[in-house]
């Protein structure tokens, strides 16, 4: 895949941990500083999802908990590295984790996810009929 100026795009998953606190006191601000972060580096965001906020299992940073934040994203080839410096000199992020996903993959991703989320709405259902049962 390549942008309109003729570069080599590739597409990303990431799983991106925040500051929680900085998170739970400015979520938007904090949103902005990783897009910032992607974005100058010539990354274009599919979807950037809030994922939840869990305790780690180390501290790092001397952080001791984190949000979680999942992403789809296009980037140049060589903007990953980059991103990552970006990552560790900034004081949002505190630690990410990257992976490749080619196309036919991330279509694999969106079905998986939107069978997931119908077996999920089903279930939902299926409890609430049967509670109505029990009150009737």
């Amino acid at each position: 895949m390549t942008d309109a100026n003729g570069q080599r795009q590739g597409l990303y998953e990431a799983t991106i941990l925040v500051r929680a606190a900085a998170a739970r006191s400015d979520y938007e601000g904090t949103i902005a500083a990783v897009r910032q972060t992607y974005e100058s580096e010539g990354a274009s965001f599919i979807e950037l999802d809030k994922w939840e906020e869990r305790k780690l299992t180390y501290p790092i940073g001397g952080e001791t908990s984190a949000l979680y934040l999942n992403a789809y994203f296009t980037a140049p080839s060589g903007a990953i590295d980059r991103i990552e410096r970006r990552a560790k000199l900034g004081e949002t992020i505190i630690r990410q984790l990257v992976i490749a996903r080619p196309g036919k993959e991330m279509e694999q991703i969106k079905a998986q996810r939107a069978k997931t989320a119908a077996a999920a709405l089903a279930a939902a259902q299926a409890q609430a009929q049967a509670g109505d049962a029990r009150e009737g």
